[in-house]
């Protein structure tokens, strides 16, 4: 195992490690809260407070025990495997693909067990038509992660169907996240349905938004694995093609990386002026007031 991917690894681990520990911090999950209601420009009653952190803090603490258990089970894998895993920039990459695979596995894990509830006797707010995964996340994320996803799938076929001067680190690296990439967009296509399908008891209009606040935060977490991996698979592809030795695959290499450049910077665009993390509020809550949320209205209320 490499010195930087050992390096990378235990830096991982102890993160991984310090997100757990500060998911059980009280003051850190009542900032996690606020910060969250700051970003989605949606108010906090005071009364939601604990419950909003305490349902923030257990999908953290998930993803942190997925991401540790999954880059402790990379580090044993590289230290047992030295060839051709050995390859410093390849099992830095390793490492950080396992990390995101086991947060999102974490993540997903947490969303499906944890739920908000209704105390006896308080009266219930339901939702008027039911929902789906389509009214939590934006297109372009749902349908970006797709893309790159089966673009990396394709650069692996391409690549391993030909014979690239390689000493099998390249071949490798890209089998990994073409593979690691698809499997974490089935657990999101999977998983994110049942997370929607979940029952969502609420007790008030603000209880029943901020469940569809933490579930869209949720699938959205998810969409990070197949993103993030499909788009290592591309960067390896591209390198993989361009080692053809071809001057039609290098030309491909050449676009399809110039392609995967511009599609992540008009992503981050898009996502800076329309806020996907409020997609949701857009789509399911149109006709939100700010008195809806109030801590006013929901005493106004509940004293009726």
């Amino acid at each position: 195992m490499s010195g930087p991917a050992w390096f990378i690894g235990i830096l991982a681990a102890v993160g991984m490690i310090v997100v757990i520990g500060a998911s059980y911090v009280p003051w850190y999950a009542r900032y996690r809260a606020y910060q969250h209601a700051v970003y989605l420009r949606l108010d906090l009653p005071s009364r939601l407070e604990r419950v909003v952190g305490a349902r923030l803090m257990a999908r953290e603490r998930g993803a942190g025990i997925g991401g540790f258990v999954f880059t402790v089970a990379a580090i044993l894998v590289l230290t047992l495997w030295s060839d051709p895993l050995d390859d410093a920039l390849l099992g830095s990459w390793f490492v950080v693909g396992a990390l995101l695979a086991g947060a999102g596995v974490g993540t997903a894990v947490a969303a499906l067990i944890t739920r908000g509830d209704v105390a006896p006797g308080r009266p219930r707010v339901a939702r008027a038509g039911a929902v789906a995964v389509r009214d939590y996340v934006a297109p372009f994320e749902r349908i970006g992660a797709r893309v790159v996803v089966v673009l990396a799938v394709a650069a692996w076929i391409v690549v391993t169907a030909v014979d690239v001067p390689d000493d099998g680190a390249l071949a490798l690296g890209l089998a990994f996240f073409a593979v690691a990439g698809a499997v974490t967009l089935v657990l999101f296509e999977v998983a994110s349905r049942r997370i929607v399908d979940v029952p969502q008891p609420a007790g008030s209009t603000a209880e029943l938004v901020w469940d569809d606040a933490i579930r869209a935060s949720a699938l959205r977490d998810l969409l990070t694995g197949p993103l993030a991996l499909g788009t290592y698979g591309l960067v390896f592809g591209a390198v993989g093609l361009g080692a053809i030795g071809n001057s039609a695959a290098s030309a491909a290499a050449f676009v399809g990386g110039g392609i995967v450049v511009a599609s992540l910077v008009v992503n981050l665009i898009v996502g800076f002026v329309s806020r996907p993390a409020r997609y949701f509020l857009d789509r399911l809550w149109a006709d939100l007031r700010w008195s809806d949320t109030a801590d006013t209205a929901a005493t106004a209320t509940d004293a009726a």
